[in-house]
Formats: structure tokens, C-alpha cells, sequence
């Protein structure tokens, strides 16, 4: 039985798992950036910037001031700021004050948001160029 392990030994490798989630409790209070390939999920509160390739939920009791992008935020608590994502949901309890952007944007019987939004397709059509017909329509 080998106590240490060979440099080139494959079993010394640390290998990184992304299906995590990354959890910041209640009581605990952070200000900072986080780029993250996981899963967040915000019981505490939260003031800054949050990059994910995964999805951000906020607690019921959790509370995040800043901006959002991941790949679907879900809302239990509160959020105040601008989120750009595929998917948002604000739960019953959640509430948003702020700016969205997302493909799909739902908001269940209970939850509240205030503030603008604009679908992902729409940003596409504002940024299209108009046609230009020749003078034989073609």
C-alpha cells in the first residue's frame, strides 16, 4: 500500500464537477462577483454581480441587489437590479424590482414585479435592418 502517489499517477487528478450548487445561508451577507458554473442558491443576502451557467434561485429568504446572468433565475425572495437570462421565474412570494431580459418570462399568482422587461427575440428585431427593394421589387 502506497502511502503517497506518483506525480504522473491519474488518481492524484482532481477532477471538477459543476453539477453542484453553491449555497450562501441565512444570516450571511456577501458583496463581491461570483462567475460560477453551477447552481447558486441565495437564502442570505447578496449585493454585486453573479455569472452563472446554471440557475440562480433566491430563497424565501434571500435577497440579492445587483445584476444576474445565468441561465434561468428562480424567485422566492427578493431581487432588485437586472437579470439577463433565458428563463425567469418569480414564485408566489418573490418579488423584482428592476430590469429583465429573458426568452421566457413567468410570473405565478402571488409573486410581484415592477419594473420593464423585454423578451430576448424582440432585442433580436430592433437590431434587424430593414429590407430594401430595388425598383422592380425583387
Amino acid at each position: 500500500m502506497a502511502i503517497f502517489n506518483k506525480p504522473n499517477d491519474k488518481s492524484s487528478k482532481t477532477s471538477i464537477n459543476a453539477s453542484g450548487t453553491t449555497i450562501i445561508a441565512a444570516g450571511t451577507r456577501i458583496k463581491g462577483e461570483i462567475e460560477i458554473e453551477c447552481n447558486l442558491h441565495i437564502d442570505g443576502e447578496y449585493e454585486g454581480i453573479v455569472r452563472s451557467q446554471k440557475n440562480v434561485t433566491i430563497g424565501k429568504s434571500g435577497l440579492l441587489k445587483g445584476e444576474v446572468h445565468a441561465d434561468k433565475v428562480i424567485i422566492s425572495g427578493a431581487f432588485s437590479g437586472s437579470i439577463d437570462s433565458n428563463i425567469v421565474d418569480i414564485l408566489s412570494n418573490g418579488k423584482l424590482f428592476g430590469s429583465v431580459i429573458a426568452k421566457e418570462f413567468v410570473i405565478e399568482r402571488g409573486g410581484f414585479f415592477e419594473g420593464d422587461s423585454k423578451t430576448k427575440d424582440s432585442l433580436n428585431l430592433e437590431n434587424a435592418k430593414p429590407l430594401i427593394l430595388d425598383s422592380n421589387n425583387t
